[in-house]
């Protein structure tokens, strides 16, 4: 009986030595960003970009070229989010280039939102309301340019 009692002894001192175990880091994936600023413009904003303005220029004739203006407006646009992983300027500006980003992300998505309600009517005033809604993302573009990379191009519409 003795030797049951001792056993319970050590197991209740152990118990109350032992230490609760450290919370583990987070292991779940996070994004991050693969190319450097310069290389994400260059590589697949820019030429969603011109991809977007070349659709733009005239008037669609049908569903599919309403649907070309749509689609590349949203592509532009997700496009654009990715430039929330980064920051040109370091963390004092990081505010600043969010809501730059958010201005060409939004300027973008309007376009593609524009170009959603001309899918489904096809109307002459819908192109318009695109070509009103478009040169927006240039002015976003542009901007942040002018607050983050001085050497990099204005852009036009």
């Amino acid at each position: 009986m003795a030797q049951p009692r001792m056993l319970l002894f050590v197991i209740v001192g152990l118990l109350a030595s032992a230490r609760p175990a450290a919370p583990q880091a987070d292991s779940t994936p996070q994004p991050l960003a693969v190319l450097e600023n310069v290389e994400l413009m260059d590589l697949m904003i820019k030429p969603a970009y011109d991809a977007l303005r070349q659709a733009v220029e005239h008037s669609p004739a049908d569903r599919k070229g309403w649907a070309a203006i749509y689609q590349q407006a949203a592509r532009l646009a997700e496009l654009e989010n990715l430039l929330f992983l980064r920051t040109r300027a370091g963390q004092s500006r990081q505010a600043e280039w969010a809501s730059r980003a958010a201005l060409a992300r939004d300027a973008s998505a309007r376009v593609a939102s524009v170009a959603a309600l001309g899918l489904r009517s096809a109307q002459t005033a819908d192109f318009e309301r695109v070509r009103g809604a478009f040169p927006a993302i240039a002015e976003a573009c542009t901007a942040c340019h002018r607050a983050f990379a001085r050497e990099a191009p204005a852009i036009k519409p």
